[in-house]
């Protein structure tokens, strides 16, 4: 009975899985929110800054100033609330045979709704002081996948149909949405108040559209005859995609757009709260192939057994059309506005000591199937120039996680920084969700 178990895989479009959603630059650590406590003195002799805590008086740092300053950065994370690090390495790295244990071991993890996400970003970016303000500049390559899935989908993905014969798969929720973009932005940043210890910053970002395909669906199921002669499609659903011919780490440009980030903080010697929205705004995409349709749909045509170009997670417009258009299903060819994957970022940062910088916060992503995410580091000086950031996370697109940042300057001018979340990988691979790292060099002056 293998008739098209591969329909559902133009609804569940995995992603090429080379990134995750959280970056957090552990450099930030060693200049923008470096700890300023420097030793333990006499409460007798307390000349220059200092600050109290309840038991001890430490001296304050004088803030280093810099003129400006140049990144270089590379980041690439995958996570989900399912899909485990075996499976990721066998179907995304190693391409390898997927066995029936592999495949049993995820829907023994499945929930009602499944979840994966991965973020790759590259680029350069920089700033310069002019008076009292700062402004920066930069380049961003970006490729964002998410899905959010039910069990039901899996299966009919990876053991075909045939177990559905005479019954109907439920395939609530499907949601996608897969993005790769690239931008050139520019912003300010300024410290205002008396005492100049907060600072208002915002960006502005003019995007190029490479690739969209995205996915919307409500109480949606497929039956399977019983003899296996024909599908049936139910329910709400909307599929939108530019048309690219061929797969491309930079596709051609199908669209432009523009989008904003927001900053607020306030600190003093020993605190500070940091207010993000990042990635507020829209892509106008050209020429989008779009299927929509509510209701009953019914297919009964020949067997095809992958839409998908080679193999890869690009879908292939001659399956999808022949599908789609045999259900009664008419494609348009239309220019569509979407809007992006934002993200609200809050954190709180306390100095206890010289060594040691306590961290937490909250971060949400306005995507189907993210959960609001939930963190706490600690950011620990071995010296005052060499930081390492252990961190506990749960939620994103995850479930727990356990990373570390590592952050080394050198001469007040050179930092060279990762981040990394591998330690589940290696650990404990068929039982975790979770990998990927990120490299950043940067340089003040």
């Amino acid at each position: 009975m293998k008739k098209i178990s591969s329909l559902i895989l133009m609804f569940l479009c995995i992603s090429s899985v080379f990134a995750q959603v959280e970056f957090d630059r552990p450099e930030a650590f060693l200049f923008e929110r470096k700890n300023p406590l420097r030793n333990c003195t006499d409460s007798l002799n307390n000349a220059g800054d200092t600050v109290s805590t309840k038991r001890k008086q430490f001296s304050v740092d004088q803030k280093t100033d810099f003129t400006g300053y140049f990144s270089v950065y590379g980041s690439a994370f995958v996570n989900s609330n399912s899909i485990t690090n075996s499976f990721i390495k066998a179907y995304s790295y190693t391409y390898s045979y997927i066995d029936d244990d592999l495949k049993q071991q995820q829907v023994d993890r499945f929930k009602s709704s499944n979840r994966i996400g991965s973020d790759s970003k590259a680029g350069l970016y920089g700033q310069y002081k002019l008076g009292n303000i700062r402004v920066e500049a930069g380049l961003n390559y970006r490729n964002f996948n998410s899905a959010q899935f039910s069990a039901d989908a899996f299966k009919l993905v990876f053991y075909g149909n045939s177990m559905y014969a005479g019954q109907t798969a439920s395939l609530t929720p499907l949601n996608m949405y897969n993005l790769n973009d690239q931008s050139l932005y520019v912003g300010v940043k300024k410290n205002i108040g008396k005492k100049e210890n907060m600072t208002l910053g915002a960006r502005v970002a003019f995007i190029r559209g490479g690739r969209l395909q995205k996915i919307n669906s409500k109480n949606l199921s497929l039956y399977t005859a019983s003899d296996g002669s024909y599908l049936t499609l139910n329910g709400k659903f909307n599929i939108a995609y530019t048309d690219d011919s061929t797969y491309a780490t930079i596709p051609p440009m199908h669209g432009a757009g523009a989008s904003t980030d927001l900053f607020y903080s306030v600190k003093d010697d020993r605190n500070e709260l940091t207010v993000e929205l990042l990635d507020l705004g829209f892509i106008r995409w050209n020429d989008v192939v779009t299927y929509s349709g509510d209701g009953s749909y019914t297919y009964s045509g020949i067997s095809i057994d992958n839409i998908f170009n080679g193999g890869s997670l690009t879908v292939d417009p001659v399956n999808l059309n022949t599908i789609l258009e045999n259900m009664g299903i008419n494609k348009e060819v239309k220019d569509m506005t979407y809007i992006l994957p934002s993200t609200l970022n809050i954190a709180y940062y306390r100095h206890m000591n010289p060594r040691l910088t306590l961290s937490g916060g909250v971060r949400q992503q306005f995507v189907a199937g993210y959960v609001p995410r939930v963190y706490a580091k600690a950011a620990y000086y071995i010296k005052k120039d060499f930081v390492i950031v252990p961190t506990l996370a749960y939620g994103g697109f995850g479930r727990a996680d356990v990373e570390l940042g590592i952050s080394k300057s050198f001469a007040d001018r050179i930092i060279l920084s990762t981040h990394l979340q591998w330690f589940e990988y290696l650990a404990a691979p068929s039982k975790t969700s979770g990998q990927g790292m990120s490299l950043a060099f940067s340089y003040y002056f």
